[in-house]
């Protein structure tokens, strides 16, 4: 009897590897995907920060030019910079994230599931839980989320010229004051809130619908306790499909709140804009088109993003035995 009772582990246990197996599947994705993230950044904020942005609203013509352009000009290493502060950023971000859906996925699921399982409500769940995942994550992180975009897309030799984080937030600061900080805010959370629920939402019901669907056997695996369990290509199908679909859905309001971060290093205070203005800018000056600035390295990263982030995810909640649905 006392050896069942030290074996079990404590709710603060399990919450503590939710959140170690959160962050680590949110820095190695973020690391594993960086030069894509920076080059879509560099798309969507480039109208806004060149002189030359509205003759020449795209940051370069094609995806290998892009390529060619950051590393002639700022060498290799340049594909990842950044990216310690997105590594800062994405652990606490991803952790609070996956933690907080676990746990908000198991206080919805006891009044929302009934005894036969219906799908649908398996599915509000799922967004319900992702949209408290997302805003929680969000609210926590944003500060480095906002360095870190500003980081990424400076331009060199401007009073706003940030060497690393301490010295960017101290700045900003300075400048924005402390509210500075969370310019975007609302934004941000119109981006992460559907975002998070729309994709936790298809890649839960992906999965569920892998697992039980005999024609997907080859996308599982059994594990050790001899259930059944995601194999590295379910994973990757059920990732990319839900990654896809909610960059998709999100990717305007995405490139509104990028610049909307980074126009303060850019625009005079009495002529920045809302994040109205700015939307309404881009389809003025450069069309539908310009609110999808980036989209091809966003989709591209999308399966090594989400293949590697549901991937870590899973392969360490399997290793600390944390087999909440």
């Amino acid at each position: 009897m006392p050896s069942d009772v030290h074996s079990k582990p404590s709710q603060s246990d399990i919450w503590l590897k939710q959140l170690f197996c959160g962050g680590m599947a949110g820095a190695a994705a973020k690391t594993t995907t960086a030069p894509l993230s920076r080059l879509a950044m560099l798309f969507q904020v480039h109208s806004l920060v060149s002189p030359k942005g509205l003759q020449n609203p795209s940051y370069a013509s094609s995806l290998p030019s892009a390529f060619s352009k950051v590393w002639t000009r700022e060498g290799f290493l340049a594909f990842w910079k950044g990216n310690g502060t997105s590594c800062m950023h994405r652990f606490p971000y991803s952790a609070i994230n996956f933690a907080v859906y676990e746990k908000a996925q198991g206080w919805m699921g006891k009044g929302c599931r009934d005894e036969d399982g219906n799908s649908w409500r398996n599915i509000t769940v799922r967004f319900l839980s992702g949209a408290c995942a997302g805003t929680s994550a969000v609210i926590f992180c944003y500060p480095l989320d906002l360095i870190r975009t500003r980081l990424t897309t400076q331009q060199p030799a401007t009073k706003y010229s940030y060497n690393g984080i301490t010295d960017a937030a101290a700045k900003i600061v300075k400048y924005d004051g402390i509210g500075g900080l969370y310019v975007g805010l609302g934004t941000t959370l119109c981006v992460a809130v559907p975002s998070f629920s729309i994709s936790y939402m298809v890649y839960g019901s992906l999965k569920e619908y892998v697992l039980d669907d005999e024609r997907f056997s080859n996308f599982r695996k059994v594990g050790g306790d001899g259930s059944l369990r995601m194999g590295t290509v379910g994973t990757l199908f059920c990732g990319a499909t839900s990654g896809s679909i909610t960059a998709v859905v999100t990717y305007p309001i995405d490139v509104t709140r990028r610049r909307l971060q980074v126009q303060s290093q850019y625009i005079p205070e009495g002529q920045r804009m809302s994040a109205m203005d700015i939307f309404k800018g881009i389809l003025k000056d450069e069309g539908t088109r310009g609110l999808y600035r980036g989209i091809v390295p966003e989709l591209l990263k999308v399966v090594p993003f989400v293949g590697t982030m549901f991937g870590v995810y899973e392969v360490l909640r399997e290793q600390f035995k944390l087999n909440t649905d």
